[in-house]
């Protein structure tokens, strides 16, 4: 069992003029990513430290990353071509220049007040992060340890999402405790034998990738029309159901508790 709890904290960021220099380090940091997982996936290496060995000069010269980007861009590679080895998938994994950067430790810093500093392809960078109280309580709070981050851009805007981590907490058990097993074919199963299946989510995650693929094969403008009103679709549907079993666990949770009572 992992006795970890990690968590994220999705931050919205001010730019404050500093786009081009974003856009120039997630072109060439998503090239590389793209360049590393096809030399890995072709040559059967999923080994972190091998392939740090076969590609990090190659990545620095050919891609002009600094030597800790560079370092991220193979792990972001090599954890996508693991995953796609455990789907039994025959792709090899590739990424857009839109896709997100990976910084660590030595690429980004929280800096006081609401700034954080991010190595690009210029240097570093100051930009704002635009936190709301929920924000900002998580990252003060001191129980939890600050680790890497992903810089995402999502319609135009950038956004910064933070990991933190703590040990989690001894487990007691009491009569009102109900058990939730999480899986893939039942995406929950409560310890009173409710099953929760996800059927109906495998339905709609396919129905909506058929949708795209054609829609993305027909490249009309009504197509791309329909395709950005499709966009973020999927992500409801499946927020939506984890927030109606959430709510099931939660009935069922008060159930028990009213049964032993």
């Amino acid at each position: 069992m992992n006795k970890t709890l990690i968590r994220t904290v999705s931050i919205k960021l001010d730019v404050d003029g500093h786009s081009a220099a974003l856009q120039e380090t997630q072109q060439h940091f998503n090239a590389a990513a793209s360049w590393i997982a096809s030399v890995c996936w072709q040559e059967g290496i999923t080994n972190t430290n091998t392939a740090h060995h076969r590609v990090y000069g190659q990545t620095r010269t050919r891609f002009g990353l600094g030597a800790q980007l560079a370092v991220c861009a193979r792990a972001k590679a090599v954890e996508a071509i693991r995953a796609t080895n455990v789907k039994k998938s025959e792709t090899c994994p590739q990424f857009g220049p839109h896709g997100s950067i990976r910084y660590d430790a030595r690429t980004y810093r929280l800096m006081s007040l609401d700034r954080v500093s991010l190595n690009t392809m210029q240097g570093r960078i100051a930009c704002r992060m635009v936190l709301g109280k929920r924000q900002h309580e998580m990252l003060v709070d001191p129980t939890w340890k600050i680790g890497g981050a992903d810089l995402l851009w999502r319609n135009g805007t950038y956004y910064l999402n933070i990991t933190q981590s703590k040990d989690a907490p001894p487990l007691t058990e009491t009569p009102d405790t109900l058990g939730v097993d999480l899986g893939m074919v039942n995406l929950a199963t409560d310890s009173t034998g409710e099953m929760f299946c996800g059927a109906k989510v495998h339905e709609g995650r396919m129905r909506y990738h058929h949708r795209r693929h054609l829609l993305q094969s027909v490249g009309t403008r009504s197509a791309k029309r329909r395709l950005k009103k499709m966009s973020g679709r999927e992500k409801r549907f499946q927020k939506d159901t984890n927030h109606k079993i959430s709510k099931a666990l939660e009935e069922s949770r008060c159930l028990v508790q009213g049964t032993r009572s």
